[in-house]
């Protein structure tokens, strides 16, 4: 064999090693993230045999946002393995928030399942849309660090003056009304005009309000027809929706138990073997969601060095600026955190 065909064929095995390693490390990556997965299934086991035999759903989504998605997945997930409820269902829930109107199709999906009982575990967070979805239980059990949070709509829209992304409550908007006000009457006729002057199209602020009737009208619905209970339960419903909507200075406001307890939901503390098992979910969940992140960050880290080189130089000059969001684009969100 000639040192040329030698020199080429070590070549060749050079150049394929970079897939071989990539395959090595991405079924390195697969075996961590199925032992979890076991792990994660023995808890599950485990909770179920302490809750007497109830089905438990994971409904860890962590940082993923509730949508459309998430709700077609979790109805597929159902209704293959969960049609032996009995009536009766636990979920564990862990969610940043989401789309409104998707939390409350999933709230009613969730009680088809869990008819007679439907008790949501919150190891760390529901907040924003996922609190409604918590609602539309029977009972809301919680960790001692768990968190619910205020349930008002955050509004992504462009500036059009300024052509950026902004993300509003509608509870900023009255806010903002009052500090014209307050200038007009104190004199600063030319600071409250340059505030109106910055104000969106009056129709368009008008739906941005109405958006929080459609979260007081959601939570009223769920609340007045499952948690509560007795003569004056619609007034409840109703009292405790406007407080999760319109009671909070923050959307991030921290709900804990007490406080969820205060307000006049049907929630206790998590304690002993459910406190342990639940929160040991939570932790190789969310392990999980870390391994996954770092799996697809390689990935991507491998597929980049074999791009041409100087490629990714250019990009930033051939992207263009983004145009502003169309109207039938806008989405009314309820999420602490977007993903």
């Amino acid at each position: 064999m000639s040192d040329n065909t030698k020199k080429q064929k070590g070549s060749n095995s050079a150049a394929k090693m970079p897939g071989s390693k990539q395959k090595a490390r991405s079924k390195g990556w697969d075996t961590v993230i199925k032992n979890l997965d076991d792990k994660i299934k023995k808890q599950l086991d485990e909770f179920r045999t302490l809750r007497s035999g109830r089905h438990c759903y994971p409904l860890l989504l962590h940082n993923t946002s509730i949508r459309m998605r998430v709700v077609d997945d979790v109805f597929d997930d159902l209704r293959t393995n969960f049609n032996d409820c009995g009536g009766k269902l636990d979920v564990i829930i862990d969610s940043s928030g989401g789309d409104i109107d998707c939390a409350y199709n999933l709230a009613l999906l969730l009680r088809k399942f869990g008819a007679s009982d439907l008790t949501f575990f919150i190891p760390r967070w529901a907040k924003s849309a996922a609190t409604l979805l918590v609602c539309g239980g029977n009972l809301i059990m919680m960790s001692p660090i768990a968190e619910l949070g205020p349930v008002d709509p955050q509004i992504t829209e462009v500036n059009p003056l300024e052509q950026r992304l902004e993300r509003f409550s509608p509870l900023h908007i009255e806010a903002t009304l009052g500090l014209i006000r307050d200038e007009f009457k104190g004199g600063n006729e030319k600071l409250a005009k340059g505030l109106l002057e910055r104000l969106q199209f009056p129709l368009t602020l008008g739906s941005f309000k109405k958006s929080l009737d459609i979260g007081k009208e959601y939570l009223r619905r769920l609340l007045a027809t499952r948690m509560l209970s007795g003569g004056n339960k619609e007034e409840e419903a109703k009292r405790i929706a406007a407080t999760l909507t319109e009671g909070y200075a923050d959307h991030g406001f921290c709900i804990n138990v007490d406080e969820a307890i205060r307000i006049g939901l049907k929630a206790e503390e998590l304690s002993g073997k459910g406190l342990d098992i639940i929160w040991e979910i939570h932790k190789l969940s969310r392990e999980k969601e870390r391994i996954k992140e770092e799996k697809n960050r390689k990935e991507v880290e491998e597929k980049l060095k074999n791009l041409p080189p100087g490629l990714i130089e250019k990009l930033p000059s051939i992207v263009e600026t983004p145009s502003p969001i169309p109207e039938a684009s806008r989405n009314i969100m309820i999420s602490s955190e977007e993903s």
